[in-house]
């Protein structure tokens, strides 16, 4: 049955014609030191100019035409001009703004002579070391894209299957559709729209100030909360005003447990 809900293998011409959509199912551990494993759905889209990089929930939310849905939240996501070396890198780290990252992303791939078959795709095996991790590849030629989840590219066929070495991080491909020529992100290109540009040292300072006032969106008045109003945070927590002070402890806390980032290399050492 897994197989049918796949690939419908298409001619080399047909593929790079066509926008495609691939989704992959991620496995991850945000915190080193836990046992727990967070599961979603990423989405790959390769339209003919540009290739788009982001959570499910987006395509939830523009699907239904639903924005704020109860389940509904803001996450990174990342794009990239075909002709361009960069990718732009939307992140967001949990205050009020998304801030806008530009960066190429290399990777130094060794093919090897392995094959397997995944979903009656023959796949080869490729590694890499990046972001402070070992990586390996299972890639399809018989799909001509170059591209994978988060930044990962550069070999010649879609990568199928990733994941680091010591499994913190796990990505395989579950399905794949088409994309109508006039489809649109609206979610993200809210998104892309109120970005602000930063530097990787500008952001590093950014996560800092948020864990030392985890709430200074709402308490430095840049978010209003109105009279009765609460906020809802992304554990289900709800929070009136008032109890914003004292639960800040609790926020550090959780910020300070998502030291598990894809490029290790990168992580923020909180205090």
């Amino acid at each position: 049955m897994m197989k049918n809900l796949l690939f419908i293998l298409l001619g080399t011409c047909m593929m790079l014609a066509q926008n495609n959509r691939f989704i992959y199912e991620v496995k991850y551990r945000k915190d080193s030191t836990s046992k727990h494993i967070t599961k979603e759905n990423y989405y790959l889209d390769v339209t003919k100019e540009e290739i788009f990089y982001y959570n499910r929930m987006y395509f939830i939310n523009d699907s239904l035409d639903l924005h704020g849905f109860k389940d509904y939240r803001l996450t990174s996501f990342l794009t990239k001009k075909k002709t361009a070396p960069s990718y732009q890198n939307y992140e967001y780290i949990g205050d009020v703004n998304f801030y806008k990252l530009t960066g190429e992303s290399k990777q130094q791939w060794t093919i090897t002579d392995s094959i397997k078959n995944i979903n009656n795709f023959q796949v080869q095996k490729a590694i890499t070391l990046f972001g402070g991790r070992s990586w390996v590849a299972w890639f399809s030629k018989d799909i001509p894209i170059p591209y994978g989840p988060y930044t990962f590219n550069g070999l010649p066929g879609l990568i199928m299957e990733l994941y680091d070495t010591k499994k913190n991080f796990y990505f395989n491909v579950i399905k794949s559709e088409k994309i109508p020529e006039n489809y649109r992100r609206i979610s993200l290109e809210s998104s892309v729209y109120r970005a602000i540009p930063v530097t990787r040292k500008e952001l590093k300072k950014l996560k800092l100030d948020l864990y030392s006032n985890p709430f200074k969106y709402i308490l430095n008045g840049n978010l209003t909360l109105r009279e009765g109003q609460k906020l809802l945070l992304e554990d289900g927590t709800i929070l009136s005003k008032e109890q914003l002070k004292p639960a800040e402890a609790k926020e550090r806390k959780k910020l300070k447990a998502f030291n598990n980032p894809i490029e290790l290399d990168k992580a923020v050492k909180y205090p």
